[in-house]
C-alpha cells in the first residue's frame, strides 16, 4: 500500500495547478515539518521566503549529507522524503518562510512553526508536533494540566502575524501536538484572519483540557474547511476534550501508539485511504481516557503536574534519545524525584483517580452499545462544572 513517499514519487511532477493541493499534501508537509528547517531559514517574517529545494539542500549539507534520525522515536522518513521532495515539479518551486523555533525546558516548550509559499501565492502555515525532547513531552501534558500552555499564544501570533505579512489564502497543519495547535489557532484567530483560513489539517492532534475551547462559536465556523484524521486505532487522538469530526485512516501498523507515526498511513490514489470507523481499541481508549481526565478539577491538574515535573527534572537527560542510553541512572533519579514529592501531593492524585478504575470498567462493558461522543463529553463534564 502506498504512503507518504509513494505520493511524492506518484504525483511529484504534477504541479498544484494541475493537481491541487489536498489532504495528503497536507500531511506530507506536517510531516517534513519535523526537520530543523530553522537551522537554514530566517525566523522573520520580514526575510525574503527561500526556495524550498534551496532550503532543503542546504539542511541536508548541515546534516552531513546523511538521512539521520531525528530522534528516538522519530525515523529518518521526514529526512527522505525531504530531498525526494526537492527533486519534484510539484514541491521544489515552493517557498519557505518564517520557520520560528522556541525551546525551553521552564516552563516546559517545545514549539516550532513554518510557512510554506505554493506557487499562486496560497499561504501552508504547518506546526511541528512532539520531538526527541524531553521538554516536548512535559509539554504534551501541560495541554491537559494547563488551559492556556504558552504554546498556545506563541501559535495564535504566529497566524496573526502571517495574515498581517503576507496576503492568500491561509491553510493551516499539523501533526500530533501540531494539529492540536493548528485547530486551536483556527478557533482563536480574528475573524478577519479566520475568513482567509480556506483549510484546517488536524492529524491526529490530541484534545484540548476541556470542552470549552468548542463552545467559542467559531468552530461551526471552520466546519466546512476542517480535515481532521486519525488513524484507525487512533490513541494520541483519542486524549482529552476533542471533537468527533474525524476520519479514521488506514495504516500498516495494528497498535494505536505505533499507527501515530504518519509514515504509516496509507494513500491510494492521491488520497489517504480511510474506513468507516476508529476500531473497537481505539473507542475503548477514547472512553477510559475521558473519564480519567474527568476526575481530575484543578487542584488534581496541579498535583499531577508536580508530579511529572519531578520525574522529568529526575531523569537528567535533554532528550528521550539521552534517556534511552542511560536509562538506568535516568529511571532512578526520576523516581527519586518522585519519591521525595510530598504526601501530600501525592495524596491528591490518588484521590483523583482512585476512583475511575471502577467507571473505566463500566464504560468498556458497554461500550459497543453506546455514543462514544456523548459518553465522552458527558465524563468531562466533571471539569466544566
Amino acid at each position: 500500500m502506498a504512503g507518504i513517499r509513494e505520493y511524492i514519487n506518484q504525483f511529484g511532477d504534477k504541479t498544484f495547478e494541475e493537481y491541487p493541493f489536498n489532504d495528503s499534501d497536507a500531511l506530507t508537509l506536517s510531516e517534513l515539518i519535523y526537520m530543523p528547517f530553522e537551522k537554514v531559514v530566517s525566523r522573520s517574517f520580514d526575510a525574503e521566503p527561500k526556495n524550498y529545494a534551496v532550503a532543503a539542500n542546504e539542511l541536508f549539507g548541515i546534516r552531513e549529507f546523511k538521512h539521520k534520525k531525528l530522534g528516538l522515536m522519530i525515523t529518518n522518513h521526514a529526512s527522505i522524503n525531504m530531498m525526494a521532495m526537492a527533486n519534484t515539479k510539484r514541491y521544489s518551486q515552493m517557498r519557505i518562510v518564517a520557520v520560528q523555533e522556541v525551546y525551553s525546558v521552564k516552563p516546559a516548550i517545545q514549539y516550532c512553526a513554518g510557512t510554506f509559499i505554493l506557487p499562486d501565492g496560497t499561504l501552508v502555515c504547518v506546526f511541528r508536533g512532539t520531538d526527541d525532547t524531553i521538554a516536548g513531552w512535559k509539554e504534551d501534558l501541560d495541554l491537559f494540566t494547563h488551559k492556556n500552555p504558552p504554546a498556545y499564544p506563541m501559535a495564535l501570533e504566529y497566524v496573526e502575524t502571517l495574515a498581517k505579512k503576507f496576503e492568500g489564502d491561509i491553510l493551516i497543519c499539523g501533526h500530533s501536538k501540531g494539529g492540536n495547535l493548528a485547530l486551536m489557532a483556527a478557533l482563536r484567530c480574528s475573524d478577519e484572519v479566520r475568513a482567509r483560513i480556506k483549510g484546517v489539517y488536524n492529524n491526529d492532534g490530541p484534545g484540548f483540557h476541556d470542552y470549552g475551547i468548542f463552545h467559542l462559536g467559531t468552530y461551526e465556523e471552520i466546519l466546512p474547511v476542517y480535515k481532521h484524521y486519525v488513524p484507525s486505532s487512533s490513541f494520541i487522538g483519542m486524549m482529552m476534550a476533542h471533537d468527533y469530526d474525524y476520519k479514521a485512516v488506514k495504516s500498516t501498523m495494528h497498535l494505536g501508539p505505533f499507527q501515530h507515526d504518519v509514515g504509516t498511513w496509507k494513500i491510494k490514489d492521491g488520497e489517504l485511504e480511510t474506513v468507516p470507523d476508529i476500531d473497537i481499541l481505539a473507542k475503548i481508549t477514547d472512553a477510559a481516557l475521558a473519564i480519567v481526565c474527568s476526575y481530575a478539577d484543578d487542584k488534581g491538574c496541579k498535583a499531577v503536574d508536580n508530579i511529572v515535573t519531578a520525574f522529568t527534572d529526575g531523569l537528567g537527560q535533554p532528550n528521550l534519545t539521552d534517556t534511552a542510553k542511560h536509562a538506568l541512572s535516568a529511571i532512578g533519579g526520576a523516581f527519586r524525584a518522585v519519591k521525595e514529592i510530598s504526601p501530600d501531593i501525592k495524596d491528591v492524585v490518588k484521590e483523583t483517580f482512585e476512583g475511575a478504575g471502577k467507571q473505566v470498567f463500566e464504560a468498556v462493558k458497554s461500550i459497543k452499545g453506546s455514543n462514544i461522543a456523548e459518553l465522552t463529553e458527558k465524563a468531562f463534564e466533571a471539569i466544566t462544572r
